[in-house]
């Protein structure tokens, strides 16, 4: 069997041999915007495999807190800074890690545009933003709302923000989750996240419960999650979808109320994961459906 890491970098160094023509390679310029896992891996493969290549990396963020296991932070199981990462071992691979927001693409002169107006010339041009919020997608729910209503589906500060809130939840309290349709990042993130949510509560607050308002009568490995839930928390996960009515259609951050089509429900937290799309820079860059 393949492990995820190798398969992550046997797909990595798939996609940048094929990237860069060879009578291009030791003259060819190549700009990653994005350093989480794709452009990361994508720049640091592209190095090793011609050295000669002139790869930049552009990352807002000086430090990297990966989403991946930041559920386990919010169970309890994590510290935040195990999830925090640098770019100096890129720097080391000879890849100029750049620390400025990007904030236009002009394909046809072939340069990026950075927040401080520095420009950067290209002969390729690789984007991986990752995601964005919609912030308009859902009723009462924007920045200042997600201080109270965290949503946790961008890793570090909002991570720690709800894993804050389950721990000063009242006793037998009430923690709603709504899930977006899709497409979003990580589809069984969500269903993850309760199940440690769930668990946490079972050791520290067991008469709390979880409910979960889906927008969809069907997730990634429902029959294994639905399961995994009635034998190890019993009734402490309620899960409603769709067909139910438990689309969430706007949310009062003010009392932490979360109105679905037929009822309004009061959490002691909520977690409110919103509609998801692409980065800002991949629509700026004209390439989004």
């Amino acid at each position: 069997m393949i492990s995820r890491r190798n398969w992550i970098k046997s797909s990595s160094a798939a996609v940048a041999a094929t990237f860069i023509p060879r009578s291009h390679a030791s003259q060819g310029r190549v700009v990653v915007i994005g350093g989480g896992f794709a452009g990361a891996s994508v720049a640091r493969e592209l190095r090793r495999l011609n050295n000669a290549l002139s790869v930049s990396l552009v990352e807002a963020n000086a430090t990297y807190t990966a989403c991946p296991l930041s559920n386990m932070v919010i169970g309890g199981h994590r510290q935040i800074t195990q999830q925090q990462f640098n770019y100096a071992a890129l720097g080391a691979d000879g890849i100029n890690v750049i620390h400025q927001p990007a904030v236009n693409v002009d394909p046809k002169r072939r340069q990026v545009t950075l927040s401080n107006t520095r420009k950067l010339h290209y002969d390729k041009l690789i984007l991986a933003p990752g995601i964005d919020l919609d912030w308009q997608a859902l009723q009462g729910y924007d920045k200042t709302a997600a201080e109270r209503m965290p949503h946790a589906w961008k890793a570090g500060i909002q991570t720690t923000l709800l894993r804050d809130h389950l721990r000063g939840m009242r006793k037998g309290g009430l923690v709603v989750m709504s899930v977006p349709k899709s497409p979003y990042r990580c589809p069984p993130g969500p269903y993850e996240r309760a199940s440690l949510i769930a668990g946490y509560l079972k050791q520290t607050n067991p008469r709390a419960k979880v409910l979960i308002l889906d927008s969809k009568d069907s997730f990634s490995k429902k029959p294994l999650f639905m399961s995994a839930w009635q034998s190890l928390y019993g009734d402490i996960i309620e899960w409603q979808g769709e067909s139910d009515g438990a689309t969430v259609t706007a949310v009062n951050a003010d009392n932490r109320s979360v109105s679905t089509d037929f009822e309004t429900l009061q959490a002691d937290v909520a977690n409110i994961i919103p509609p998801q799309k692409a980065g800002k820079i991949a629509q700026l860059a004209g390439v989004t459906d």
